[in-house]
């Protein structure tokens, strides 16, 4: 095949062939037509402290669920788009090439930088560090913060994980000493992660270490 006619598809969450606008009716969509719409920071900030006063302890659990349901939304149609895009099954994708996919939808929907750490994988445990995360970016990080401050982006990560493997795992804020520039989170099966919660971040957040022995 000559050179001139090999197509190389750029990445599939580019924003310049991602993104269309539309300045007639205001409105932003993805390439598929889906719409995309702008979360002000200041709303963000609010749900949880309104769900705080609200609905007390409760809370947590309301953004976590909200969170894994949105984080399974948000896996099949990255998933869908990918195989649109480049016409062949996800499970074919080369996994430097994923991964690169991964980093670009999260960043053109505003959710940050997120990084893989598989070290942990024999242990069945996944490390991911989000930077500039767009969920929590907003929060107020305090003294008295938890791996329950995290809730809603916990969710988030362990709805898309589930999505892609196939089964429900579970995800918890192991380390949020940066945050919110860098949240550190882990996932895994859910009576692990459970476990870990229950035993270790009950008392506060993990370090290197700690990580080791888990």
């Amino acid at each position: 095949m000559n050179e001139s006619t090999i197509s190389i598809p750029a990445n599939c969450f580019n924003p310049k062939s991602y993104v269309k606008s539309h300045p007639a009716t205001g409105l932003l969509a993805t390439r598929q037509g889906d719409r995309l719409i702008a979360i002000p920071e200041v709303l963000l900030r609010s749900i949880p402290k309104i769900l705080r006063v609200e609905a007390g302890e409760a809370s947590y659990l309301a953004l976590y669920t909200f969170g894994d349901n949105w984080g399974k939304t948000f896996g099949d149609r990255m998933v869908q788009e990918m195989v649109n895009y480049y016409r062949q099954p996800i499970l074919d994708t080369i996994s430097n090439e994923f991964f690169v996919n991964v980093q670009a939808v999260w960043a053109v929907h505003g959710l940050g930088k997120p990084s893989f750490d598989f070290s942990l994988s024999e242990r069945g445990l996944v490390g991911i560090t989000i930077e500039n995360s767009g969920i929590d970016n907003g929060k107020t990080v305090e003294d008295a913060s938890t791996y329950r401050s995290f809730s809603l982006e916990a969710g988030f990560l362990a709805g898309w994980f589930s999505r892609l493997t196939g089964k429900q795992l579970r995800a918890c804020a192991s380390n949020w000493s940066e945050a919110p520039t860098s949240i550190q989170f882990l996932i895994g099966s859910s009576s692990h992660i459970e476990s870990i919660e229950h035993f270790h971040l009950s008392k506060g957040m993990l370090t290197a270490n700690q990580l080791k022995s888990l």
